[in-house]
C-alpha cells in the first residue's frame, strides 16, 4: 500500500516518490489510519484515494514545517540592500511559496520596513499546501525554536513575550496575505504580478513534471526584471536563456531576463560586480560560495547519521542541508557524507555536482573542478555543471578554457530553447 500512496501523493500533489524515506511515508499512513479508524489499508487507500481532505490530511502529516525567521540571512539582506538603493512607482509586490508557518514573508515585511519603506509601499502575499501551517502563520506566535541563528537586536519592536511564545505585533499581521493552496494547481496568488518571489526548498520534494509546473507558474507571475530566490540546490532547474544569476554570495537568486514583454514596474536593480571582468565571462552564472548548510529536516546528528543507509539522492541533499552552519568541520562533515553516497551510486551527476559545490566552499578548487568535470561526464547537458566549470576557469585567469566552455554552454542553451 505504502508504493501505492506514494504514486497517489506523486499525481495529486507533484511530490517525487522517493522524495520521503519509507519510514517516515509508513509513519504517517500509520498515523492518519488510526485517525480514520480504519483497520484495513486498502480500505485506508480507497479513503485517501476518494476524499481530498484526508489526502491533505496525509500531506500534513508528511510536511516538516522547519523554518525560522531570517533563514539563511544573505537572501534578506540582499533584498534590502536593492530596496533601499532604488525607489519604485507604485507598491513593491511579493509572493513567498511556500510560507511553512509564516517566518519567511514576515521576515520579508521585517526587511522591508528596515529598508525604509512604509507599509502601504509593498504587499505580500504566502502560500502554502499545510492547512495547520497556515493557521499557525496567521495566530503570529512563535516559540525561541523560531529565532535561531544570528540574534536579534531589535526583536521586542516587532514581538511581544507572552505565556505561550512570542506574539507578532498586529501591525505586521496585517502586512501578509495568506492563502492555503498548492503550488501546482491555479490559484489567485498564482496570477498576480510579482517584483519578487522567494520559492524556497520547494523543488526539492517534487518529481521533474512538478517542478516545471511549479517554475512556468512562477514565470508567469514574475514580471520582467524581478527577482526569483531558490534553494541552494535548486539552482540547476533554472531556465537560463530567462534568467541570470545575481552573483551574490551565499544568495541564490535570478532575475528575470524578457525585454519583449512589457514591463509592469521598474526592474529591480542589480548591484555592479566587485571585480571587473572580460565581457567573455560567465554571462548567466549560477556560481556563489556555498550558503549555510542549514535545513534542517530532523535532528542534525540523526540525518547525518542516516544518510549512508539512505538510497535517495534528494534525501542525501535534506540530510547535508540539515547540518547548521557552515564552519569547516561541519562542511568537512558533509563532503563525507556526499562522498558516503557516490560510494555506492558513481553515476550520479546530481550528487558529483553537490560534491563539487562543497569543495568550492572549502576552497578546494581542484577538487571542486574535478567533481564538476565528472558531473559534466555523467550529464553532458548539465548546464549547472558547465556554469561552475566556466567561472572556476575565470577565476584561474585560464580565459581560453572558459570561453570555449562558455561557447559549449550557449550551444547547448540554443539547443534546448529550440527543441522546447
Amino acid at each position: 500500500m505504502r508504493s501505492a500512496i506514494a504514486t497517489l501523493l506523486s499525481q495529486k500533489a507533484g511530490f517525487d516518490p522517493g522524495a520521503f524515506s519509507a519510514s517516515r511515508l509508513t509513519r504517517a499512513i500509520a498515523t492518519r489510519q488510526a485517525a480514520c479508524n480504519l483497520a484495513d489499508a486498502q480500505v485506508y487507500l480507497a479513503r485517501v484515494r476518494s476524499s481530498l481532505p484526508e489526502c491533505e490530511a496525509l500531506i500534513e502529516e508528511l510536511i516538516v514545517p522547519e523554518t525560522w525567521f531570517f533563514r539563511d540571512r544573505k537572501p534578506f539582506d540582499y533584498l534590502k540592500h536593492i530596496v533601499s538603493e532604488r525607489s519604485f512607482p507604485g507598491r513593491l509586490r511579493l509572493l513567498s511559496v511556500p510560507c511553512s508557518t509564516g517566518e519567511e514573508p514576515y521576515s520579508l515585511a521585517i526587511a522591508l520596513l528596515e529598508a525604509g519603506l512604509a507599509p502601504d509601499q509593498f504587499a505580500i502575499d504566502a502560500v502554502d499546501i499545510s492547512h495547520h501551517s497556515i493557521a499557525k502563520a496567521k495566530r503570529g506566535v512563535y516559540t525561541k525554536n523560531s529565532f535561531r541563528g544570528e540574534a536579534w537586536s531589535h526583536r521586542d519592536r516587532y514581538f511581544q513575550q507572552t505565556p505561550n511564545g512570542f506574539q507578532l505585533h498586529d501591525s505586521l499581521l496585517k502586512l501578509v496575505n495568506f492563502q492555503q493552496g498548492n503550488a501546482l494547481t491555479p490559484m489567485p496568488a498564482m496570477t498576480q504580478p510579482y517584483n519578487v518571489i522567494f520559492c524556497r526548498n520547494l523543488l526539492i520534494y517534487l518529481h521533474e513534471e512538478g517542478c516545471l509546473q511549479v517554475l512556468q507558474a512562477i514565470d508567469r507571475c514574475l514580471v520582467p526584471g524581478g527577482l526569483l530566490f531558490m534553494g541552494a540546490s535548486e539552482t540547476g532547474k533554472i531556465d537560463l536563456t530567462r534568467y541570470r544569476s545575481v552573483r551574490q554570495p551565499f544568495t541564490f537568486a535570478f532575475r528575470k531576463l524578457d525585454a519583449a514583454q512589457p514591463t509592469l514596474t521598474r526592474s529591480l536593480p542589480e548591484p555592479l560586480p566587485k571585480t571587473t571582468v572580460r565581457a567573455s565571462t560567465v554571462r548567466s552564472s549560477n556560481v556563489a560560495a556555498m550558503p549555510p548548510i542549514n535545513r534542517a529536516v530532523g535532528a542534525r546528528r540523526n540525518a547525518v547519521d542516516q544518510v549512508a543507509s539512505l538510497p535517495n539522492l534528494q534525501t542525501v541533499i535534506q540530510c547535508v542541508e540539515s547540518i547548521q552552519g557552515a564552519d569547516a568541520g561541519q562542511l568537512t562533515e558533509a563532503i563525507a557524507q556526499c562522498k558516503t553516497y557516490l560510494s555506492h551510486d558513481r553515476t550520479s551527476a546530481e550528487a558529483y555536482l553537490l560534491l563539487g559545490q562543497l569543495y568550492q566552499a572549502t576552497q578546494q578548487d581542484s577538487q571542486a573542478e574535478q567533481c564538476f568535470q565528472r558531473a559534466l561526464y555523467l550529464k553532458p547537458d548539465s548546464q549547472a555543471a558547465l556554469l561552475y566549470l566556466v567561472a572556476l576557469k575565470q577565476q584561474q585567469g585560464d580565459h581560453a578554457s572558459g570561453d570555449r566552455l562558455q561557447q559549449r554552454l550557449e550551444r547547448l542553451q540554443h539547443q534546448l530553447k529550440s527543441q522546447g
